[in-house]
C-alpha cells in the first residue's frame, strides 16, 4: 500500500443537507461493503453537504464513483470522486492550515453562535 489514504476513499460532494450517513451507506453500499460514512458538518452540526465514504475493496470504489458521479441524490446532482488526500508527508510542499485556523480574518470562531 503506497498509498498514505486508504486507496477506497471517495469524496462526495454537492450533497442536499438533508442527506444523512445513513442514506449514503444505503446508496453506496449497492456496491460493495463500506468501512466508514463521514458526513462532514459544521459547528452546528448540519450538514455542509459533503461526505467521504470509505470502501473495504478499492475495485468497489471505482465503480461506485463511476456510476454515481453526476447522479441526482435527493434531488441534488452530486459529484463523487476519488478522495485525493493532501500530501503533507512528502515534500513538504504543502504545509496544514494549522496558522490559519486560530487567526482566521472572518473571526469566525469569535461570535459563536448557540441556537439549537
Amino acid at each position: 500500500m503506497v498509498e498514505a489514504d486508504h486507496p477506497g476513499k471517495l469524496f462526495i460532494g454537492g450533497l442536499n443537507r438533508e442527506t444523512n450517513e445513513k442514506m449514503l451507506k444505503a446508496v453506496f453500499g449497492k456496491h460493495g461493503p463500506i468501512s466508514e460514512v463521514l458526513l462532514i458538518k459544521d459547528r452546528t452540526s448540519k450538514s455542509r453537504g459533503f461526505a467521504f465514504i470509505t470502501f473495504e475493496n478499492p475495485a468497489d470504489a471505482k465503480n461506485a464513483a463511476k456510476d454515481m458521479n453526476g447522479k441526482s441524490l435527493h434531488g441534488k446532482a452530486i459529484k463523487v470522486e476519488q478522495a485525493k488526500k493532501p500530501s503533507f508527508q512528502s515534500g513538504g510542499r504543502r504545509r496544514p492550515p494549522a496558522s490559519s485556523r486560530n487567526r482566521s480574518p472572518s473571526g469566525s470562531l469569535e461570535h459563536h453562535h448557540h441556537h439549537h
